[in-house]
C-alpha cells in the first residue's frame, strides 16, 4: 500500500491481527492530551481503532482485487510442497506468512499444511490454528469481493483444500 493513500468511510482493510473490517467512520480520541484522529473499523464480530496516520503500516492492507484473489485460489489448485519435519521452522513459518498478510502467501501456507496433516496423521495445534485461522480470513475476504456469502466462500474453500 502507498503511504499517500486515502481511505474513507466504506471501505475494507485487512489487518494482519483482527482481518478483515470495513471502515466506519473517524473518530477523535484524546490520548494523553493529545486529540487523535482514528479510523473506527468494523470486523464480522468486533471494532478496533486505528490511527489514521498507522493506515499504511505493515499490518494493513487494501482487500485484494478479484485478480489477486483468484491467484491465491488458483495456488490451492496447485500440488502441495512438502515442509520441514522441524516443528519450530514450521512455527516461524506460520508467524511470518500470517504477519505478511498476502492472500498468496496464506493460500500457499494453509494448502501445505493441510497436506500435511492429510500424508503424516500428524494435526499439531499450532498447525490446526493457522489453518483456522487463514481460512477465516481467507473467507472472509472472498466474501467481501466477491458478494458470496461467509458460509459459502468457506464451503469453497474447504473443497479446494480437500481435492
Amino acid at each position: 500500500m502507498k503511504a499517500s493513500q486515502v481511505y474513507s468511510e466504506g471501505e475494507w482493510l485487512v489487518h494482519s491481527v483482527f482481518g478483515i473490517g470495513q471502515i466506519m467512520g473517524i473518530e477523535v480520541k484524546n490520548i494523553s492530551g493529545a486529540n487523535i484522529d482514528y479510523f473506527r473499523i468494523q470486523t464480522f464480530n468486533s471494532t478496533y481503532w486505528v490511527p489514521v496516520n498507522r493506515v499504511d503500516s505493515e499490518k494493513m492492507r487494501p482487500v485484494a482485487t478479484l485478480e489477486e484473489f483468484a491467484r491465491a485460489i488458483a495456488i490451492l489448485q496447485r500440488p502441495p510442497k512438502a515442509m520441514s519435519a522441524d516443528h519450530k521452522v514450521r512455527k516461524t513459518h506460520m508467524e511470518r506468512v500470517q504477519n505478511q498478510n498476502m492472500p498468496e502467501e496464506m493460500a500457499r501456507l494453509m494448502r501445505d499444511l493441510r497436506a500435511r496433516q492429510r500424508d503424516k496423521g500428524v494435526y499439531h495445534l499450532d498447525e490446526n490454528n493457522a489453518i483456522r485461522t487463514l481460512k477465516q480470513r481467507l473467507a472472509d475476504e472472498w466474501s467481501v469481493i466477491s458478494g458470496e456469502t461467509i458460509e459459502n466462500a468457506t464451503s469453497r474453500l474447504d473443497a479446494l483444500l480437500d481435492h
